[in-house]
């Protein structure tokens, strides 16, 4: 499956509702389970976003630091998704998630990761399209290896995938890919910045980029 794929799976799928605000979906293919989180798309996902002090976790066994407001929406979904990613018929799992809900996959590829240790290697991958920041704090030595395989994606220009500010302390889980964009301007009244976050800039972008390709093994390469 294409980037492109991934991406407009995330934005078109029907999403189940959850208190604050978290929606989420759920999705097997053959063996596979793909897990989707929503973008912001009501006032109290706005209230959520910036509600960014932040707050020790400790649902592992290592406590980090991370954004409050996204925190609370992850804990929101995770009990509806919990007997999903421990199905032992389960052999890969993808999680993908764009804007808010990409940060939201932020949490939730570390559950998967600690819960389902069989898949660490080969069976867990997990695209943030349009991330903000997550984590607080310089990154724990045993925490990176968490989010090895969890790729931020950024269209370049997007503003979003800049907050909240490194100032705050606050850092992303791994290195981000930058989207090769052309520079298409789809909303020619919204600065640059935030136009890059639109979803039809990432669409636009991602077809440019539509030989990258998710391959079985998870990785990707150029054809």
């Amino acid at each position: 499956m294409t980037l492109k794929e991934l991406y407009h799976r995330c934005v078109y799928i029907p999403y189940i509702h959850v208190e604050n605000d978290g929606d989420y979906a759920l999705e097997k293919i053959d063996d596979a389970l793909y897990i989707y989180f929503q973008c912001s798309h009501s006032k109290v996902d706005w209230k959520n976003n910036f509600d960014f002090p932040a707050r020790p976790y400790s649902d592992m066994d290592i406590t980090w630091k991370a954004h409050r407001g996204f925190l609370k929406v992850w804990k929101s979904i995770k009990p509806y998704i919990a007997d999903a990613v421990k199905d032992e018929t389960v052999k890969k799992i993808y999680i993908i998630g764009y804007s808010m809900g990409a940060a939201i996959a932020t949490f939730c590829h570390e559950y998967v990761w600690f819960n389902r240790p069989d898949l660490r290697e080969n069976g867990l991958e997990g695209y943030g399209f349009g991330c903000p920041r997550v984590y607080w704090g310089f990154m724990k030595k045993a925490l990176k290896e968490r989010w090895e395989h969890f790729h931020p994606i950024r269209n370049c220009g997007d503003i979003v995938t800049h907050v909240p500010p490194v100032l705050f302390g606050f850092r992303h889980v791994n290195k981000v890919y930058d989207l090769k964009n052309t520079g298409l301007k789809v909303h020619p009244r919204l600065l640059k910045c935030i136009d890059a976050h639109m979803v039809e800039n990432y669409e636009y972008s991602l077809e440019k980029e539509s030989e990258e390709t998710v391959h079985e093994d998870g990785k990707t390469t150029n054809n």
